[in-house]
């Protein structure tokens, strides 16, 4: 793990990035570009070594136009780095210039520390292996976003797809579905970088929330994975429940995992 072996969020994120677009080190920085999808937010970013202050705010954004890209192929900026698992943060002066911030639990567990939990009987768990299997996991994913109607995130949602496809066929890992009779009712992906194992977006079915989909799909996925890595890695964030549920699974805080992002109409004049 050649960034961040503290925080195999972040490290697992750069590995992933590495597979599907660009990551380099230039400067102060480490530069996340994926150029056949100018439009993904977080695969075109600036990670930083530590927290900034606002006073770093204008250089940031001189070098991310410079390091990324700029209007009208990179309409956004995206920031993120390491935090410990205690620090005291204060965003405020950057969500006033119009920036989106996200804190989200690195949370790790070895296979033999999942406890048993709760698991609802009904829910099969497999690998997708059917072309409507993954019509289905675009709908659902669209369905969970602010504006699925919107170009952009179906444009996204098309990358999304055709990258995760790309690693599950050079064997790094597979997409899981939850299936009750034949609907889908969740998902997650789970690949294997350097030994570690890196879930991605769990999500469960809105009419199907409640009913312990996720966490029998996680402890399932699990199970069908045994003896691929002794370290599985969850990124959750802070202000969503999600994060509850592994903990009490035997996932534990490893550290956190902070972005600041400002969408193309969140730009606000200075």
């Amino acid at each position: 793990m050649q960034h961040f072996p503290d925080n195999l969020g972040l490290a697992t994120d750069l590995m992933l990035h590495t597979e599907i677009g660009m990551v380099e080190s230039r400067d102060d920085y480490i530069v996340v570009r994926t150029p056949d999808a100018p439009e993904y937010f977080f695969g075109n970013m600036l990670v930083l070594q530590q927290r900034p202050s606002a006073s770093d705010l204008k250089l940031l954004e001189h070098d991310f136009g410079r390091l990324v890209g700029t209007p009208p192929l990179i309409a956004h900026r995206t920031f993120a780095w390491p935090e410990s698992a205690d620090s005291v943060l204060t965003l405020d002066a950057f969500v006033e210039q119009g920036y989106d911030a996200t804190v989200c639990r690195v949370l790790v567990a070895h296979p033999a520390e999942i406890n048993p939990v709760a698991t609802n009987s009904l829910v099969k768990v497999r690998p997708f292996a059917m072309e409507q299997e993954w019509e289905d996991w675009s709908r659902m994913q669209l369905a969970d976003m602010p504006n699925p109607v919107d170009i952009t995130s179906q444009r996204y949602m098309a990358h999304q797809q055709r990258a995760y496809r790309s690693l599950i066929e050079r064997g790094l890992g597979n997409w899981w579905g939850a299936f009750i009779e034949d609907e889908q009712v969740g998902s997650l992906g789970l690949f294997f970088l350097d030994g570690i194992g890196r879930f991605q977006t769990v999500i469960t079915g809105a009419q199907h929330r409640n009913r312990n989909v996720c966490k029998t799909l996680v402890t399932e996925v699990i199970r069908l994975s045994a003896g691929q890595s002794d370290r599985f890695i969850m990124v959750a964030d802070e202000t969503y429940y999600a994060g509850t549920i592994y903990e009490a699974m035997g996932f534990r805080p490893q550290g956190r995992l902070v972005s600041l992002c400002q969408e193309p109409r969140n730009t606000t004049a200075r």
